[in-house]
């Protein structure tokens, strides 16, 4: 089982990042945790509110939702970004090896999980999305209009490294999913 915060008790000041390091495959990774006076989180878990797909790509498996009709977790979401642009240019020295660099150019180099309100989430086609009554469906089968709830694990923050300079990416992982029926979301978003 895996513990994660509601999004409505996530609290950006309690998210903290530490310097890049080599991760396991060579892969410099700045990772993320969660402190505060009750839980100490070696990545930052965050279980959704009922989210609406926009649509799946099996291609480069990603899965869109919208945040629309989610306005407060929106908010976080686009909170949580920009403390990650701040911390790149307050500390770029450490992070980036630079010191002149504007925080629109760090924000550049960010390829970000949240675009308006749309949220980009990386997954593979054959993920199971469990069901009410017990079933479950691969992420895959998922169709637009379709309701769900996941976790978000978010591990850290990627540089990738090519012939054009430096890009940074939010690295995470959907360990859980639920579809959610279409009555259950609409008495929880008028509740």
């Amino acid at each position: 089982m895996l513990l994660s915060i509601p999004y409505q008790a996530l609290e950006i000041r309690n998210i903290h990042l530490t310097p890049f390091q080599a991760d396991k495959y060579g892969k410099a990774v700045a990772r993320l945790s969660y402190k505060d006076p009750s839980i100490d989180f070696q990545d930052v878990s965050i279980l959704t509110p009922p989210l609406k797909v926009i649509d799946y790509n099996p291609e480069n498996s990603r899965l869109r939702l919208d945040l629309s009709d989610q306005p407060n977790f929106q908010v976080k979401l686009n909170t949580l970004q920009e403390y990650l642009v701040s911390t790149f240019y307050v500390h770029q020295q450490s992070f980036l090896n630079q010191k002149n660099e504007t925080s629109d150019s760090i924000r550049q180099l960010f390829h970000f999980l949240l675009e308006g309100s749309i949220l980009s989430l990386y997954i593979f086609p054959t993920s199971i999305v469990k069901n009410i009554n017990n079933s479950a469906c691969k992420v895959s089968e998922l169709v637009p209009g379709d309701i769900i709830r996941c976790v978000i694990r978010l591990q850290g923050i990627s540089q990738i490294r090519n012939k054009y300079g430096c890009r940074l990416r939010l690295q995470h992982s959907i360990p859980s999913s639920w579809l959610i029926p279409l009555s259950a979301s609409i008495s929880a978003s008028t509740s």
